[in-house]
């Protein structure tokens, strides 16, 4: 693989994306727009925005993870072009990315038992392009735009408890973004696993899954009066001649509600491996 044309060709994509990102929502900053979000209501249009455009883990962000902004953002069709732009690059930057997570690169390490170490080559061209703190999952993750007016829009949240299987390669490529000192132990620690353990357990614990649930003021495009959506950006449609916004309900937070705990038999073992990741052992059976 030429990585030297690799990282040309992702800087440029980034570059296009980022700036689609800045023209959609400096448009959006200086438009009236029918918006309803959750949180106050003076603020509305600036946390919209800055949802949109970040793409950028902050310090304190925990890997993998993104920003929430809830909520329905009625604008005009020259404004919904710009965000049908952003999403169109986000398909192209996932389209070149994404099979380079799958290519591992050995790269010159200090401190380790060998001289050099596996990573992927996405995370080799973000560190040559020194854009290690980008968050791909908000990088890919693209606008929700619908193809009619909603009359209303319904948020569910549920919290669900993710597992995913890593390597330890992958667990230590994840440590990399992150400058804590307890990433920096947790690095040395991985570092002396016993080799026969070849994958760990990354557990996203009572993960919300944000959902909406629309309902169209008439039929979209492909004939359908309501559709349910993964929602964590502001929603968006065209207003056209409907001066009125939907009717939004918004979801409580689960963790704030009495539900009884379900309790079933870990693969894990009890406590976690890591201290800044939480990465766990599965059990030996």
């Amino acid at each position: 693989m030429d990585l030297n044309s690799q990282r040309l060709q992702v800087a440029a994509s980034l570059q296009r994306l980022e700036r689609r990102i800045a023209a959609f929502t400096d448009a959006l900053a200086h438009a009236k727009s029918l918006i309803t979000l959750e949180g106050p209501a003076a603020t509305a249009t600036r946390r919209a925005c800055e949802a949109y455009a970040a793409i950028d883990y902050q310090t304190h962000d925990d890997a993998e993870t993104s920003v929430v902004c809830l909520g329905v953002i009625g604008a005009n069709t020259e404004i919904l072009r710009k965000a049908q732009a952003v999403n169109k690059a986000k398909d192209e930057f996932k389209t070149l990315c994404s099979p380079l997570h799958r290519i591992q690169v050995r790269i010159p390490v200090k401190g380790e038992n060998t001289p050099t170490k596996a990573i992927s080559a996405m995370r080799v061209i973000l560190r040559n392009i020194q854009r290690s703190d980008l968050n791909l999952l908000a990088a890919y993750r693209k606008i929700p735009v619908l193809g009619a007016p909603p009359k209303s829009v319904t948020y569910t949240r549920a919290n669900t408890r993710s597992v995913y299987r890593k390597s330890v390669d992958e667990i230590a490529d994840l440590l990399q973004n992150l400058n804590s000192p307890a990433a920096f132990a947790d690095r040395e620690h991985l570092a002396t696993l016993d080799r026969r353990v070849t994958h760990l357990a990354l557990v996203k614990e009572r993960y919300q899954n944000i959902r909406a649930n629309v309902l169209y003021a008439r039929l979209d495009p492909k004939g359908r009066g309501r559709v349910q959506i993964s929602a964590e950006l502001p929603i968006m449609y065209a207003t056209g001649r409907r001066t009125e916004p939907p009717e939004v309900h918004f979801a409580e937070d689960p963790d704030n509600q009495d539900q009884p705990q379900r309790t079933r038999v870990s693969k894990l073992e009890p406590d976690p491996l890591l201290r800044s990741l939480p990465v766990y052992r599965y059990r030996q059976t």
